[in-house]
């Protein structure tokens, strides 16, 4: 899913930047796009959600979770920028 650009039920657009599983369950950092889908300076942690066979994207809300992927996608960041040199 990673550079796919999702839209919320709120009609806000994110391209999302990262994702990882934790605990059997999925997790997407993303970055808010603005009207003309150009980058702003919001991001937002999702985790990923099913229902009915139907797949949701839900902010994420618990303040531990959220160290925890901020952690996680900083790490994953600093590997990928590392690798690149």
């Amino acid at each position: 899913m990673v550079d796919q650009i999702v839209e919320l039920e709120d009609n806000k657009k994110y391209v999302i930047l990262d994702e990882k599983e934790l605990d059997k369950k999925n997790y997407y950092f993303g970055l808010r796009l603005d009207d003309n889908e150009n980058p702003t300076n919001k991001y937002l942690f999702f985790e990923e959600m099913k229902d009915d066979g139907e797949t949701y994207l839900l902010p994420v809300e618990d303040e531990q979770i959220k160290g925890l992927l901020l952690t996680t996608f900083t790490i994953n960041y600093l590997d990928k920028t590392y690798d690149e040199e």
